[in-house]
């Protein structure tokens, strides 16, 4: 049973995820074991992530004219307001900073606006999630959460325990840091152009306009780059999954390491993870676990393994490492390791290259 089509189907994207709907049902597409983008959905995608940069960067640039703009015509209206502090007067910019965080309220609002709809329009597209599948509820549930920044605390359910000094990142939190990033891009250039002596006061001002445009294109394509990962996931874990565990279910050894395995390569890179908990969800499903504590010592034990389970283990670690299509610094720190004691058999070029290919929505074969 496939998603039915939406009922607001107004504007121009959600026309296009319209059009695609009505026959996508006629249309070839590739095995979804694990998933694997049609070409339709390839380009659907590219053109909805293309509108969206354009449309943030637009935005990005012209709040840097809007609030710049004003202040030339009217400069009256902007000046600073005096303030007196034990008989010493300072002149505080007060208009200019509440004009300026107005700007930055509504800026952050049609953001949200444009990004959350190009991401609904992708799950559309993509007839994410799948009515037939039996987790519907809940990957609604995990993606309005996940964009709304709700308190969940995911791996802590599972007995995990990765990184719990890290925030979580809602997508308001995230594209105010993103503004802050580009904020401090522009004051790094400003620096530059007064030290070079290359510009006049007017360019240093509109110098913003370029950087708010790339950060806000840049998280706008990071945004999408994340729904695409969370479209793919869930069918990609579930054939892997299954296939591990039609493979090694009768193997204890195998199955106690599964604990250490997801601990040793710290699955969740924050507290909340929406690729690395459903891989997290499938693997205690269909294994039989309860809650995963692991007690350590995980490459002690490896050691002891033999060969056919060390390699099944290293698929496990290689796919964890990959679902949420990201490779850290600390996975690929843990990936050198084995590597170095001679257990990993894929370099790390190699696993690079298979991210890549997951990310190009062409399955992730490990």
């Amino acid at each position: 049973m496939s998603t039915p089509p939406p009922d607001d189907a107004h504007g121009p994207i959600s026309q296009l995820e319209l059009r695609y709907l009505r026959g996508a049902l006629d249309a070839q597409h590739p095995n979804d074991q694990p998933y694997v983008m049609s070409k339709v959905e390839h380009r659907v995608i590219r053109q909805v992530k293309n509108r969206a940069m354009a449309q943030t960067a637009l935005i990005g640039a012209l709040g840097i004219l809007l609030f710049y703009l004003p202040q030339y015509f009217w400069p009256g209206f902007f000046a600073d307001t005096d303030l007196t502090v034990a008989r010493t007067v300072y002149g505080l910019p007060l208009v200019r900073i509440l004009f300026g965080l107005l700007l930055l309220y509504l800026e952050i609002s049609l953001l949200l606006h444009l990004n959350i709809r190009a991401v609904r329009t992708i799950m559309g597209v993509c007839q994410f999630p799948r009515l037939y599948d039996a987790q519907y509820e809940r990957h609604l549930r995990a993606l309005s959460d996940a964009a709304l920044d709700r308190d969940n605390r995911g791996y802590l359910h599972f007995g995990l325990d990765p990184y719990l000094v890290l925030p979580q990142w809602g997508l308001t939190l995230f594209l105010i840091v993103n503004k802050l990033k580009a904020l401090a891009t522009t004051l790094t250039l400003r620096l530059v152009l007064r030290v070079s002596r290359a510009g006049v006061a007017s360019l240093a001002d509109l110098i913003g306009m370029p950087v708010m445009a790339f950060w806000n294109a840049w998280a706008t394509r990071s945004i999408i780059h994340e729904a695409q990962v969370r479209v793919m996931a869930p069918l990609t874990i579930r054939e892997f999954v299954d296939e591990l565990h039609e493979e090694w279910r009768d193997n204890d050894l195998f199955c106690q390491l599964i604990p250490e395995a997801l601990q040793f390569v710290a699955i969740p890179k924050r507290q909340y993870n929406y690729a690395h908990l459903v891989f997290t969800e499938t693997l205690m499903d269909r294994f039989g676990l309860t809650v995963i504590r692991p007690t350590g010592g995980f490459l002690e034990k490896l050691a002891q393994a033999p060969d056919n389970v060390r390699q099944g283990l290293e698929r496990l670690i290689i796919f964890g490492a990959l679902i949420d299509g990201k490779l850290s610094w600390f996975e690929r720190r843990r990936l050198r390791q084995l590597r170095e004691k001679g257990w990993l058999t894929h370099t790390l070029a190699s696993i690079e290259t298979l991210g890549k290919t997951f990310n190009r929505g062409e399955g992730l074969w490990v």
